[in-house]
């Protein structure tokens, strides 16, 4: 299984998607850090630490959870259109093993270029002063990667049964409802009926990528973490880690 997530993380790395969306991920939070970005709340322009670490970090967890999703959902796919997956079964090696390795490449790629924007939003904190931040990177980041796996599997598992272009299309609206699942909760609310009937349900089965982060940022500042939502994140992973036992595709 480690020979083909290696062979398969080496390719992921390759693509032009992984150096892309972490190019713009880093610039994004240039600017944020250079102050010459116009961010404001309530009005009022954000300039200090305790803002900007905020609005950096969210950005850092919700560029890994895209990402994770875009290179989730053409990996399995490809391998088979190689059509030279028979040797592999020759080998002896199950389709829930195969899918396996190739799924762990895709979240590995992703947790990889979160830690590379990890990186930058550490000199950031290096840059600030803040050596009591940078003690607790590391902690903090694995607990993004609980985010970032969730979109990983979630669109590598669809794509071992749908097709790819909607794949992407549910791949990326699960990253985009984890990562905005505060504003969803409070739409729905607001909406009430059974329009907020529907957004509940779709809430409960649908991991709280913000909340994780927001879990991960508030280590960092020695502030109170709810350890209820990285419990739920890692539930939601081990159940999405379960379709790779269950879906098989019939051109094995």
């Amino acid at each position: 299984m480690w020979v083909i997530t290696k062979n398969a993380l080496r390719e992921r790395i390759r693509r032009k998607e992984f150096f892309i969306v972490v190019a713009v991920g880093i610039l994004i939070l240039l600017l944020c850090s250079s102050g010459t970005a116009t961010i404001t709340m309530n009005g009022e322009p954000i300039t200090g630490f305790d803002h900007m670490i905020v609005v950096m970090h969210t950005i850092v967890a919700a560029v890994g959870c895209l990402l994770a999703a875009v290179l989730g959902i053409r990996t399995i796919p490809n391998e088979y259109e190689r059509k030279d997956s028979h040797l592999i079964w020759v080998r002896g090696i199950s389709q829930p093993v195969y899918h396996g390795g190739l799924t762990l490449a895709n979240m590995l790629s992703a947790m990889l270029a979160t830690g590379i924007l990890y990186l930058a939003l550490a000199v950031y904190v290096a840059a600030n002063g803040r050596v009591d931040y940078l003690v607790r990177m590391l902690p903090a980041f694995l607990i993004v990667c609980i985010a970032v796996a969730a979109a990983s599997l979630f669109t590598s598992v669809l794509s071992i049964v749908l097709p790819t272009a909607l794949v992407g299309v549910l791949g990326i609206l699960f990253a985009l409802g984890g990562i905005l699942h505060g504003i969803l909760s409070l739409y729905k609310n607001i909406a009430g009926g059974v329009a907020g009937t529907l957004l509940k349900g779709l809430l409960f089965v649908l991991p709280d990528m913000n909340g994780i982060q927001q879990q991960a940022r508030r280590l960092m500042a020695q502030e109170g973490v709810d350890m209820h939502l990285i419990l739920t994140g890692l539930l939601a992973v081990y159940v999405l880690s379960l379709g790779i036992l269950v879906f098989r595709r019939r051109e094995a």
